[in-house]
């Protein structure tokens, strides 16, 4: 594509000479040869400033504004610059001319709204693919086509990026994408060149009013799918009406007889005020969480839909779907059969180690949705619920207190943690969403606990340790995410992974016997006994595994003389107590401490069981806690049986590491 063409279509002017360019990108340097490097102005520093490193990477020409013309041609640039006063607000119809308009090919789908975009995606993408499209799918969880992951970033890219994506599935034969359009994507211009043949709207709750300051701004930004005049038009609307905001939408979706079809899930089987030409005729709960739905259609037919999630949100979610797929072409009850089998990370999701409660992965990061997702959870259960949830750094700062009045309100336990702290001080966050849930009336709530633990690993090991038979935890915020960011760095983390690891802990906990204080060897001695009887039954120790791999621990360190002997005689209860250890059969023993006492212990174990690496003799708890860290084959598991006797200060020191280093579950006995 040549610059004058790009020139003429965008009201350009070109400085230099005419060169045809293949690719955009606004990465200098991840500009290709023969791309056109986007210099954009940013709030802290100019694209233009980059350009060395993009002609470094290949390009061969520079689209800016005339501060950029002036940085480039500053830097001693000469490559053909494209200069625009507002080149952000034309990149996307330049960015989709250069990659050859491949919306204008396929079948786009826009789905935008505040909550149920992803979910509403992935049924339209099924529904499209039961009648044997192939399909592309663009959105928070990323991007793929036909299931197969497609590496990108954002919910919408930037211009350029869905330009290059569009035209890659194309290119390996999509017939349809779906995309999740985000208010920011409207906004800046990134699905500008994008030629929608279906706008969907979910619906619109309090989220990013750190970027769109009013409710009103951020409705009338995700207006742009469907306003007359708006570059961004689709071709035909599909429009929830649950709620106010979504019938103002169905008001500017139909201005001019613009094809638009609402849907609602607050009807009864006829029309009723809002006319929706989609409607609920009932619902029943069925097994595993999912609903048989009866719905009418435009031709007043009534059909069965298997939703395969739970909540009234996934009903409106799945009618939008389905009315959005019929207006792109597909056959109703070819998408319904389609519709039945669909999952969704990070939505709902159940996690289930074989415990006798239920324990669910959420998305649920505004307050209007911790809302619907409590009260689907607890339209399943008899039982109690906890919620662990935060909210996250440099985003809307409202929003934070109502998160937590949502979460008192519906749920008994809530546990304040940190969700992506980002560039913020993660205390200043949860103190905010604590201070909305004490800030809710005791009659308007339903919790009884409310916590607050920065530690979202250890916040979510609480939730699995406070929950009984029959009960809910649901990890709320993050979903599919397998990230946190703290501090401009983001960390492995995947609440689906580390819930699965709480509960398998807590289904084969490190059980720890600890001596009271100031116990002396004999209570030393009937602590090892007891940790025979407990090993027995749970088949823990080399005396009792058969093939399992839970063993048992002593950690002794000097005890008390309750009865003034002198060193000798101390030594010699000290050798004979790690003398009976080796004699019940104990894999691992740890003697902590530097007095001849001590010393004897070790020695007693050694001597009795000619071992040598079984026994370890460290000086400190500290030292105690590094041993376990550093040696191999002294890391206590699941189901392991540990007996701790000595200084008030070993016990909790190890109980530490082993509970927030190697997040164990800890059950602790004091005998």
């Amino acid at each position: 594509m040549s610059l004058s063409h790009l020139a003429a279509l965008t009201g350009a002017v070109l400085d230099g000479l005419d060169v045809a360019v293949d690719g955009v990108t606004l990465r200098a340097q991840s500009a290709g040869p023969g791309e056109l490097f986007a210099a954009m102005p940013g709030s802290r520093t100019h694209g233009a400033a980059y350009v060395d490193q993009a002609v470094d990477a290949g390009a061969v020409a520079v689209f800016t504004d005339p501060a950029g013309l002036a940085s480039v041609r500053g830097a001693g640039v000469e490559l053909p610059v494209l200069v625009h006063d507002e080149p952000r607000g034309v990149l996307g119809r330049l960015s989709a001319r250069v990659y050859g308009d491949p919306s204008s090919t396929l079948t786009l789908i826009g789905i935008t709204g505040t909550s149920g975009k992803t979910t509403t995606s992935y049924l339209a993408e099924s529904a499209l693919r039961a009648a044997g499209w192939s399909v592309g799918l663009v959105g928070t969880t990323g991007s793929r086509l036909d299931g197969q992951p497609i590496p990108s970033d954002l919910t919408t890219p930037e211009a350029p990026d869905l330009q290059r994506l569009l035209a890659v599935m194309l290119e390996r034969g999509a017939d349809a994408v779906v995309m999740e359009v985000s208010s920011h994507a409207l906004s800046l211009g990134r699905v500008d060149g994008c030629r929608f043949a279906v706008g969907a709207f979910t619906n619109l709750s309090q989220d990013h009013l750190d970027y769109h300051k009013t409710m009103d701004e951020y409705f009338h930004a995700k207006a742009r799918l469907f306003a007359a005049g708006s570059p961004n038009r689709a071709e035909r609307s599909v429009i929830c009406v649950d709620d106010e905001w979504g019938r103002a939408m169905a008001s500017i979706a139909a201005d001019g007889d613009h094809p638009t079809v609402t849907v609602s899930t607050g009807e009864t089987g006829t029309p009723g005020e809002t006319g929706a030409r989609w409607r609920v005729a009932a619902v029943t709960v069925a097994e595993q969480g999912s609903q048989q739905v009866a719905v009418v259609g435009p031709d007043d037919v009534r059909r069965d839909v298997t939703v395969p999630m739970p909540g009234a949100y996934n009903v409106a979610n799945a009618l939008v779907a389905l009315a959005t797929v019929e207006q792109a072409g597909i056959d109703v009850d070819v998408a319904i059969r389609g519709l039945a089998d669909v999952a969704v990370p990070g939505r709902v999701e159940k996690v289930d180690r074989g415990q006798d409660f239920l324990a669910v992965v959420d998305y649920a990061h505004k307050p209007a949705a911790v809302e619907a997702v409590l009260a689907t959870l607890a339209a399943e259960t008899d039982g109690s619920i906890a919620v662990v949830l935060g909210a996250g750094g440099d985003r809307d700062t409202e929003k934070r207190p109502l998160m937590g009045a949502a979460a008192v309100r519906a749920a008994d336990l809530v546990i304040v943690t940190d969700d992506n702290p980002r560039s913020e001080d993660p205390a200043s966050i949860r103190a905010a969403v604590v201070a909305g849930a004490e800030g809710v009336p005791e009659s308007e709530r339903r919790a009884t606990d409310i916590r607050e633990i920065g530690d979202r690993r250890a916040a979510i090991a609480a939730a699995v340790d406070w929950a009984s038979t029959g009960d809910v935890v649901l990890i709320a915020g993050k979903g599919h995410e397998t990230g946190q960011e703290i501090d401009g760095v983001k960390h492995l983390f995947d609440d689906r992974a580390v819930l699965g690891e709480a509960l398998a802990a807590a289904a084969s906990p490190l059980q720890v016997l600890v001596a009271g204080s100031g116990s002396d060897v004999a209570a030393a001695k009937r602590l090892l006994r007891e940790m025979v009887a407990l090993a027995a039954d749970s088949g823990a120790g080399s005396a009792h595994r058969a093939g399992g791999s839970a063993r048992t621990w002593a950690v002794f360190g000097e005890l008390a003389d309750r009865s003034a002997s002198d060193d000798n005689a101390r030594a010699v209860d000290h050798d004979g107590l790690g003398r009976q250890a080796v004699r019940v059969a104990v894999d691992k023993i740890v003697a902590v401490g530097t007095s001849r006492v001590v010393r004897a212990l070790h020695q007693g174990a050694v001597m009795e069981g000619s071992w040598g690496d079984e026994a370890a003799f460290v000086a400190t708890p500290a030292d105690a806690v590094d041993h376990m860290r550093t040696v191999e084959g002294y890391r206590p598991g699941p189901g392991d049986v540990v007996v701790v006797a000595g200084p008030d200060d070993l016990a909790p020191a190890l109980i530490d590491y082993w509970r927030n280093e190697l997040h164990l579950g800890v059950r602790v006995v004091e005998v």
